[in-house]
């Protein structure tokens, strides 16, 4: 049995408040493996849970049978109340030690001290962590460490633009053009789309999307997207609406106001907050198709299949990572307290498509 090392591990405490704390590992389970931290990311939901926009105890999800990826809190409190975490699921590193049951991955492939690995749950943001080995996965073959640690949130953004339903042809818009965004971007213009209107607050990152190829560009501080979208379409609207914002739903209302009549709501975002305002009505009338871009949270396996089936594209070279990293930041896990404060204090001009972090 392997001597467990400290580590680091993150918090909200509440609202506004991330604190560092300082914590020994337990000894590993028969079925668990120690990884060793490379590099990290922050996820959009733990910025908006940072900042208050969380889910109400009535919103809760249901889960069911072996659908949750972690662990369900032991304190009795919901599932989003404060203090959250460890915090960090975007992430990966080095197996160095594993339990005496470990074999193989989930999905197939022998384990091995070594192994360099995805995380698909908390807490990556850490030096350490310890995991069953059903919740890493090895990062394949032809895939560069730095892009492997990204397995969770590129597995997830690559299989939405896999499955958002975008056909040669069609008109499309993305609220949003962040990291996630900019990957379904690039899948609508990869599928044959002879339009792609991407929608953000940022101009770095419409910058970046009209280096990739997207035809027209909307900055919200300046122009009202739908008007605009309904000018280029000539008032029929997208084919297909995809929503890459997340948070209190403003993407969501987005996207219906920019979708045709029996058009594609393609959701991609995770919406906490009660959205305000919000008709249903042309769900019905207008015939809409309802796609929920949502890789993992199935059965463990059917969720494995869904990240592995992404990683193909991904080893295929079929998207543009490199300009991912030209536009990412690198900051030290010492100073993800002072991350957050800066990012949430600077949300319209946060030009970083993923925040990495270093231990």
């Amino acid at each position: 049995m392997p001597v467990m090392p400290e580590t680091r591990v993150v918090y909200i405490s509440e609202p506004g408040t991330l604190t560092l704390e300082t914590v020994t590992l337990p000894d590993l389970k028969p079925t668990q493996v120690l990884v060793k931290t490379y590099q990290a990311s922050v996820c959009g939901s733990e910025r908006y849970f940072y900042r208050g926009i969380n889910v109400r105890p009535q919103d809760e999800a249901r889960g069911g049978p072996g659908t949750q990826l972690g662990a369900a809190r032991s304190d009795g409190l919901p599932e989003h109340a404060y203090p959250m975490g460890p915090l960090g699921h975007e992430g990966g590193g080095t197996i160095v030690a594993m339990g005496s049951a470990v074999g193989e991955y989930l999905g197939g492939g022998t384990v091995n001290i070594g192994d360099r690995v995805g995380s698909l749950i908390y807490p990556t943001f850490s030096d350490y962590w310890v995991a069953d080995v059903n919740l890493v996965q090895p990062i394949p073959d032809g895939v560069s460490f730095e892009v492997g640690c990204l397995y969770e949130p590129l597995g997830c953004a690559v299989w939405a633009a896999l499955h958002m339903g975008v056909k040669l042809g069609d008109t499309v818009a993305v609220a949003g053009v962040g990291f996630a965004g900019n990957i379904l971007l690039q899948g609508a213009l990869k599928s044959g789309a002879s339009k792609v209107i991407a929608i953000d607050a940022v101009q770095s990152k419409l910058d970046i999307a009209r280096q990739l190829g997207a035809h027209h560009v909307i900055n919200t501080n300046h122009a009202d997207p739908v008007a605009v979208v309904n000018e280029l379409t000539r008032g029929e609207g997208v084919d297909v609406a995809v929503e890459a914002m997340g948070g209190d739903g403003t993407g969501i209302k987005l996207a219906l106001d920019m979708v045709r009549h029996n058009g594609i709501m393609a959701l991609y975002g995770d919406n906490y907050a009660p959205v305000k305002d919000f008709c249903f009505h042309r769900f019905h009338e207008d015939g809409l198709e309802i796609r929920n871009l949502n890789a993992v949270h199935y059965t463990k396996l059917r969720s494995v299949e869904h990240m592995r089936q992404a990683f193909r594209a991904v080893q295929r070279g079929v998207f543009n990572l490199d300009i991912i990293f030209e536009n990412s930041v690198r900051h030290s896990l010492a100073d993800i307290p002072a991350v957050f404060a800066a990012e949430s204090a600077s949300l319209n001009t946060q030009n970083s498509l993923k925040t990495l972090i270093i231990p």
